[in-house]
């Protein structure tokens, strides 16, 4: 094989040092504007071609304009940074189609530059390595079909993921969340930075920043993967809107509706209300792949059993469920709601079909409102007189989760204004779902609660519960020593 000696002017920063230690089968480099992840991803892509003579090779971005003008020009040629990433040496090419984005090295690998708009163009490759920048712009889909493609022998088989975060999404799952599965956590290695970490930016770069909104400047500068493009409840705040459970009083409006989940998962979910129109979200259950008769049993085991909501069993519940249980069955007729109703689950009324009232309820529940006092005393530090009139329990995960990772799905290059309007795209929303068709059906009623009707803490719970266990004990001793309820001890001596 022709040997052939290079030297590359390339000395990479801090944070691109340790993206090229990372050892990780899915490497992933993540941060805002200008921190050297593209640079960085193509040199240790290059680095990974040489190591492996013959290795079949992917580099991808969504679309091909985006791919051909930012990605493909990058690795081929690189920077102008003195000591930056100068792209391909010539000298290692044998042989290039530059309208197929093609390159073949003398020892054998192949790289294809290929848009990932249409999932098809991945079918037929073996591959044995894959870069994809801006992940972010593409679906967890796309990237499980690159899976299924690293099959080649005597290659890496590794994939290299440069992105901007963007929310809780599918790579902060992979790649950064902390709860992740531990196999998770030895496959998906990530370096994160911000273009503080490169000294390779001209000076006046940094300054261009400072009239940034803050969503933008905290999502594409310092890199916070808690704003994102597209977020619906930009108004969420855990600090204020996540509550510690407690006792709901009898006497408080409940509310139960169900998202059948008809091929998909689904979700039940109870609200209550105070006397002062706040809604409290206190139990959720989530889970795909499970009968009607299933889920009937379930709401009575969770309507019967003392947790926060305690029994409600003898209480009224008003009961929601979404339109899609109208549908019938194509075998027998029946509609999903009908056979909740047979087996047992009644007083089921249709909700709402409309996403957008939906939306529009949760985010006026969730915005702060001047004079507005919290029901726990927590207070927005920017905002110390007023709070919301909606608040979940923490061990409401599920929807603590979704709520703010909930977003507009993302609108075609070519929208104009004759198309149709924002929609929220349909994933991981079955309790949000559940949530607006309460906060519709409430609309602006009034609560139908007594006055001073409070809430107990747990402490308070359990020592009511420790009185009432003492006075029956204390009333089971006296009526052993002969007292009876109504008489009385005579005082005669």
């Amino acid at each position: 094989m022709r040997q052939v000696e290079v030297k590359l002017p390339y000395k990479p920063n801090i944070k691109q040092q340790e993206f090229h230690g990372l050892t990780a089968k899915y490497r992933g480099f993540c941060g805002g504007w200008g921190n050297g992840k593209t640079s960085g991803g193509c040199a240790e892509f290059l680095i990974r071609l040489l190591e492996y003579p013959g290795t079949n090779a992917i580099v991808a971005r969504k679309t091909r304009p985006e791919l051909r003008t930012t990605t493909w020009e990058m690795l081929v040629n690189g920077d102008t940074q003195p000591t930056g990433w100068r792209g391909i040496p010539r000298q290692l090419i044998q042989h290039e189609v530059k309208s197929d984005l093609y390159i073949k090295l003398f020892n054998g690998s192949q790289i294809h530059g290929l848009p990932l708009d249409d999932p098809k163009k991945l079918e037929n490759y073996n591959l044995g390595l894959f870069m994809v920048d801006q992940a972010e712009e593409i679906e967890e889909d796309i990237f499980l079909k690159f899976h299924g493609r690293l099959r080649q022998h005597q290659s890496p088989r590794e994939g290299l993921l440069l992105f901007n975060p963007n929310g809780h999404n599918w790579l902060w799952k992979r790649f950064i969340d902390p709860k992740r599965d531990p196999a998770w956590k030895k496959n998906y290695r990530v370096v994160e930075a911000t273009p503080f970490d490169n000294p390779n930016l001209p000076e006046d770069y940094l300054e261009q920043f400072d009239g940034l909104p803050k969503h933008w400047y905290d999502r594409f500068v310092l890199g916070s993967h808690d704003v994102f493009v597209g977020q619906i409840f930009v108004d969420w705040n855990p600090d204020v809107h996540v509550i510690d459970p407690f006792y709901i009083p009898a006497e408080w409006e409940r509310w139960m509706c169900i998202d059948p989940g008809i091929r998909h998962e689904g979700a039940v979910s109870w609200c209550a209300r105070d006397e002062f129109n706040n809604v409290y979200y206190y139990r959720e259950h989530l889970e795909a792949n499970q009968p009607v008769a299933w889920w009937s049993a379930l709401i009575d085991e969770f309507e019967s059993r003392p947790d926060w909501g305690g029994d409600e069993a003898e209480l009224d519940v008003y009961r929601l469920i979404g339109p899609e249980s109208q549908q019938r069955s194509q075998t027998d007729g029946r509609t999903v709601k009908g056979v909740f109703v047979e087996e047992g689950t009644d007083g089921l009324e249709i909700a709402d079909r409309d996403p957008n009232a939906r939306i529009s309820r949760i985010t006026q529940r969730l915005r702060l409102q001047p004079g507005r006092v919290h029901p726990l005393g927590h207070v927005d530090e920017a905002d110390a007189d007023a709070a919301p009139s909606f608040y979940v329990f923490a061990d409401c995960e599920k929807l603590i989760d979704y709520l703010p990772q909930y977003r507009w799905r993302p609108q075609r290059t070519n929208f104009t204004e004759e198309d149709a309007p924002e929609a929220p795209r349909k994933k991981d929303d079955h309790n949000i779902d559940n949530l607006g068709h309460i906060l519709v059906a409430m609309g602006d009623s009034t609560p139908e609660v007594p006055d001073n009707s409070r809430p107990v803490s747990a402490e308070q719970r359990e020592l009511d519960e420790h009185f009432e266990s003492e006075l029956a004990l204390a009333t089971e001793r006296a009526l052993l020593r002969g007292y009876h309820p109504g008489s009385h001890l005579s005082t005669v001596g």
